[in-house]
């Protein structure tokens, strides 16, 4: 047992402050996330095959769950059907499969925290500091530095890429630490602060907005979310008094200024040239992507049949975007529409993103019951972050943002379950976990305990 929560940290911190680099390991075409999964799946069959079975053929807090993924796997194999029948090679079909079995990393989430009760605080710690270290030393140095890795497909991935994890470290934060002025607290805060603001990656920023929203909301410390937002415009001011000059990703400077019009530009680009003269050229990806939402939408909608079940896997997808022109040259190099929702629509059809709604309607209901076990809104806070992500950026067909996303919404479901007799089976486990409110750990009791629930006691 003692390896799997390391090689889930990895995974999580791996995916979140390394991305296509840490993606990328492994041998192709069966990188690191693959051969994580594939050796939990054959070492431990029971955590996730037998939980899954037991989900559906007896009573179950994973009922909902555990139907909703048996449906989208299927769905998910006729499509890897579809797309071989259509002339793509097997091998490089399965790769748009990921989008479906990526979501069995919900169940090694389950299985670590109910064995390793105070694991996710301790991790989200950990996350914090790599995200807020490692994203400072390469805005500041690793950018630049011109060291590439092999790709699968003969493409070359820079060995230092941007951080990624910047909103899951401060949520986890804010849920977790009690004494939010503590002094380690908040230079790691201020770190995290710091390279979220200079990446410029505008669905993080949306996603980390939502997500103090919710936070604020559950745990009614709205005034301390204005104050925290307060604190991140005086972060702001002390860089540009200390004349501390960093540089975005796209080569601009980073000031309060430039962030607040790159973010408000998408929406009204009137405004934000008003907050910031260049706001106008962060307009043109986002009208870019539109352009190519919109070519979905029509060739999906162009026949019933296609409407209801997409192009199928393997479909050339990116034959539909325009060519993105940046310095006067072209460029087409997203591999993915970076929406979760045109991904679905366009190779699933309406069918597949009703599948894919109900899986994560499911996954909310598990996550809003061990809310109300625990008091503790960290389920519910990554989930609406990661789900605004996901609807502009590449996210659950892409491993770094996937598998971190069911890792920790699986950690973040295991407070919730009933405790039954022990077995590798998460669901039959003696020790009853309870996340103490507002504190970074939770609690494990055996025998018979009080439970609140949904409504009403019970006895575990």
């Amino acid at each position: 047992m003692v390896i799997w929560p390391r090689v889930v940290g990895l995974l999580v911190v791996g995916y979140l402050c390394g991305k296509r680099s840490f993606a990328h390991l492994g041998f192709p075409p069966f990188f690191v996330g693959e051969i994580a999964l594939g050796a939990f799946l054959l070492l431990k069959p029971r955590v996730v095959l037998g939980t899954w079975a037991a989900s559906l053929l007896r009573a179950s807090p994973l009922n909902l769950l555990g139907l909703t993924l048996l449906v989208f796997m299927v769905y998910g194999v006729w499509q890897i059907g579809r797309g071989v029948f259509n002339g793509n090679a097997f091998i490089y079909t399965m790769k748009f499969f990921v989008f479906n079995y990526y979501a069995l990393y919900i169940f090694l989430g389950i299985w670590v925290a109910l064995h390793s009760p105070n694991f996710l605080p301790k991790l989200v710690r950990v996350i914090a500091w790599v995200n807020g270290i490692y994203g400072l030393l390469f805005v500041l140095l690793l950018r630049d530095v011109p060291i590439s890795m092999p790709g699968y497909g003969g493409i070359d991935v820079p060995l230092f890429v941007g951080p990624g994890g910047g909103a899951v470290a401060i949520l986890g934060l804010l849920c977790f630490e009690r004494n939010l002025l503590a002094a380690w607290l908040v230079v790691v805060l201020v770190l995290n602060i710091v390279v979220t603001a200079a990446w410029q990656v505008r669905s993080e920023w949306a996603g980390l907005v939502l997500g103090m929203l919710v936070w604020g909301f559950l745990t009614g410390r709205m005034g301390r979310l204005v104050a925290i937002g307060m604190s991140g415009i005086v972060v702001f001011g002390m860089l540009e008094l200390a004349d501390i000059r960093l540089v975005g990703r796209k080569g601009e400077e980073i000031s309060l200024s430039e962030t607040i019009g790159r973010f408000v530009a998408p929406l009204d680009v009137e405004l934000a040239e008003a907050i910031s003269p260049g706001a106008a050229r962060h307009v043109g990806t986002a009208e870019w992507r539109e352009l190519w939402w919109d070519r979905i939408w029509r060739s999906v909608h162009s026949q019933p049949y296609l409407e209801a079940f997409g192009h199928g896997y393997g479909f050339d997808l990116m034959g539909l975007a325009p060519l993105e022109v940046r310095d006067g040259q072209e460029h087409n190099e997203v591999r993915t529409p970076h929406s979760v929702f045109f991904y679905a629509l366009g190779y699933t059809g309406w069918v597949g993103v009703i599948l894919f709604a109900f899986l994560q309607f499911a996954l909310l209901k598990l996550l809003w019951r061990s809310y109300q076990v625990t008091n503790q809104p960290v389920g519910l806070v990554f989930w609406v972050a990661g789900i605004t992500m996901a609807f502009f950026e590449g996210s659950f067909e892409t491993p770094f943002k996937a598998i971190p996303f069911y890792l920790l919404a699986g950690m973040c479901i295991a407070p919730g379950l009933r405790s039954r007799s022990v077995s590798d089976v998460p669901l039959r486990t003696q020790t009853s976990l309870r996340w103490k409110e507002g504190a970074g750990r939770m609690d494990g009791g055996v025998g018979r305990q009080r439970v609140k629930t949904a409504g009403r006691s019970e006895t575990t």
